[in-house]
């Protein structure tokens, strides 16, 4: 999808109140009374367009976009149950950006599937209706696969949905930290913010880790295998190429981001570096080649000292501590079958 349909119109760079100056008169409710005591950052908001909507937009983001479908209003009604929006404001509270950092879930184009972004033009993170009702899908298949033949390790449909979920939020913050923090990326910037989503949950212990990189690599093995026999054999196509001639033929490796079998192997490789006894069934059961697997270690340790250099000065430790000790999935969420 091109982010540039969707973004909204370019405002400066620049502190809170200036930006505000730019911002259209209905766009400027930012919502923070739902965020909990001692998690608060007055750089990380929720950014209404009703005031009393807590982020989560009725519409998508054009200026003339209809109220959502029923069945996704249904959808923002579990989000906002959840409170997904403001638990991962919460979640990223420790972090000391210069520039405010705007999440909001809304419809986006109002297309029948969306790519979640984050828009460095605005600063916002916007998680996408149609994308969270397709990963739903998703989870649904992949529960059903697992009753017809063997998959690499245990998992439940809530689990596998909460690791796609949460999995696609850190990417996407990953490309807002390299933005607001002016991190020096070599390589393509989609697959560092892949990194970034696979090292993070590593830091919060074994449950938290697994749900995520699980979510991730089931996802991605479940994209590549698309459109081939129902197992999820080896990719042959990038079944997110925007370009429909590009889907079956050799120009879909010219997207910016990696193929899908190329995803999930690299999350699953940094998640076996960072935690090798948590994830050694991925190994065990042939999911992640003993080739690439005895390098793993490594690929881990250089990220850990780019995360060092670049991101962990801009990180608060006592507040990471109370982050830390908090549970942020559910048991549900957790449970692998």
């Amino acid at each position: 999808m091109n982010r540039e349909d969707i973004r909204m119109k370019s405002i400066l760079h620049a502190a809170v109140l200036v930006a505000a100056m730019f911002l259209p008169a209905a766009l400027t409710n930012w919502a923070f009374a739902q965020v909990a005591p001692g998690f608060s950052n007055s750089k990380i908001v929720l950014y209404e367009k009703e005031k009393g909507d807590r982020g989560y937009w009725r519409t998508g983001l054009a200026s003339d976009s209809k109220q959502i479908s029923p069945e996704r209003m249904a959808l923002r009604e579990r989000m906002m149950k959840r409170r997904v929006l403001e638990q991962y404001a919460e979640f990223l509270s420790p972090l000391r950006l210069p520039y405010t950092l705007l999440m909001i879930a809304s419809d986006c184009s109002g297309s029948e599937w969306d790519s979640p972004y984050y828009d460095p033009d605005n600063h916002l993170i916007n998680m996408c209706y149609s994308f969270i009702a397709e990963a739903e899908k998703s989870a649904d298949l992949l529960v059903q696969l697992q009753n017809t033949q063997k998959l690499w390790t245990p998992v439940s449909r809530d689990q596998l949905f909460a690791g796609l979920f949460a999995s696609v939020l850190l990417h996407e913050t990953g490309h807002a930290i390299f933005d607001l923090l002016n991190v020096p990326v070599f390589g393509r910037e989609e697959d560092a913010a892949d990194f970034m989503a696979a090292f993070i949950p590593l830091q919060f212990g074994t449950e938290t880790a697994r749900t995520v990189i699980k979510g991730f690599a089931y996802y991605w093995a479940y994209s590549a295998a698309q459109g081939q026999d129902p197992k999820l054999g080896t990719p042959r196509v990038n079944p997110n190429s925007p370009e429909p001639q590009c889907r079956l033929s050799f120009c879909s490796f010219s997207d910016e981001h990696g193929s899908a079998s190329q995803r999930m192997y690299n999350v699953i490789c940094l998640a076996y570096g960072g935690d090798p006894v948590t994830f050694k069934d991925f190994v065990d059961a042939g999911w992640l080649p003993q080739q690439r697997a005895q390098d793993c270690t490594r690929e881990y340790q250089l990220l850990s000292a780019a995360f060092n250099k670049t991101v962990l000065p801009f990180i608060d430790q006592e507040q990471m501590k109370k982050v830390r000790a908090r549970t942020w999935f559910t048991a549900e969420e957790t449970k692998e079958k």
